[in-house]
């Protein structure tokens, strides 16, 4: 429902490849949502997160979780005009394993300096065997996100160039990852322009 509010603590929750574990509801989330997850376990999911154009979360916490064997990660990347999909993504002491593409797919497109434009900050979690389908070859997408924060986290094992690209003229920051068979956070200053009309 419209400005709902899902907290779930101490969980182990599997699902099915064809399921989705959190989605708003298609045409009726464009009031702000938030999702809290703690200290639970999350496995064999289409996708661990997936918005619809239209729909807008205030806040997605997750921390000291674990996130495995899923199909999709958490995509935030509905719309392709400008509007994103979350205002704050926090991700801290999780560990994605075994996520095959979409690990974090965080999206805004356009250039309206008008707009905050999203936070992220992913801190103290650990990616491993992630990525294996991913056409990008990037592991964590925030293409368009003004405010990203990469800290303290551990890549092993997922075979793609980059870890991260980031925007380099924006708030966006990274700080003691490591890297094992990985790749490397990116970072470029300008991002390729797109006619959107």
């Amino acid at each position: 429902m419209p400005k709902g509010h899902l907290k779930l603590k101490n969980l182990h929750i599997k699902g099915l490849d064809h399921i989705i574990a959190f989605s708003p509801l298609k045409d009726q989330m464009s009031s702000a949502y938030t999702v809290d997850v703690d200290n639970s376990k999350i496995e064999n999911f289409a996708f661990i997160i997936k918005a619809y154009k239209g729909s807008f979360a205030n806040n997605i916490t997750l921390k000291n979780t674990l996130f495995k064997n899923c199909s999709n990660g958490i995509v935030l990347a509905a719309d392709l005009k400008g509007d994103y999909n979350a205002e704050m993504v926090l991700i801290d002491h999780c560990t994605f394993l075994n996520i095959d593409k979409n690990v974090i797919d965080f999206f805004r497109d356009g250039y309206d300096e008008s707009t905050i434009g999203g936070h992220l900050t992913v801190t103290n979690s650990n990616f491993t065997a992630c990525g294996k389908l991913e056409k990008s070859s990037i592991l964590l997408k925030t293409k368009g996100i003004i405010n990203v924060l990469l800290a303290n986290n551990t890549f092993k094992e997922n075979p793609v160039d980059y870890a991260a690209l980031l925007w380099g003229e924006k708030n966006n920051h990274y700080t003691n990852n490591t890297f094992i068979k990985s790749g490397e956070i990116k970072v470029e200053e300008q991002q390729k322009l797109k006619i959107l009309y």
